[in-house]
């Protein structure tokens, strides 16, 4: 994410936390989404495992709702 800030004094911290990266990605069009998804696979490529601890905290009852709406997504779009 690019940021640009002005200031005359320093900025010593700045954060992102989910929700707020969540709220950016629901704001961009669908060619910078689609942009992002692919950035986040290309990143991942030398971390594959890191892709079965995120399936093993899908399955976590917390989750349950998440991993059902990306099941779905994903199903509905292998049908069209």
């Amino acid at each position: 994410m690019k940021v640009d800030v002005s200031s005359s004094s320093p900025i010593l911290r700045m954060e992102v936390d989910a929700d707020d990266f969540g709220k950016l990605f629901a704001s961009m069009n669908s060619e910078q989404q689609i942009a992002v998804l692919k950035s986040m696979l290309d990143h991942m490529m030398p971390h594959q495992m890191q892709w079965d601890y995120i399936a093993i905290e899908l399955e976590k009852p917390e989750n349950t709702l998440t991993l059902s709406r990306l099941t779905s997504l994903i199903s509905g779009m292998s049908n069209g």
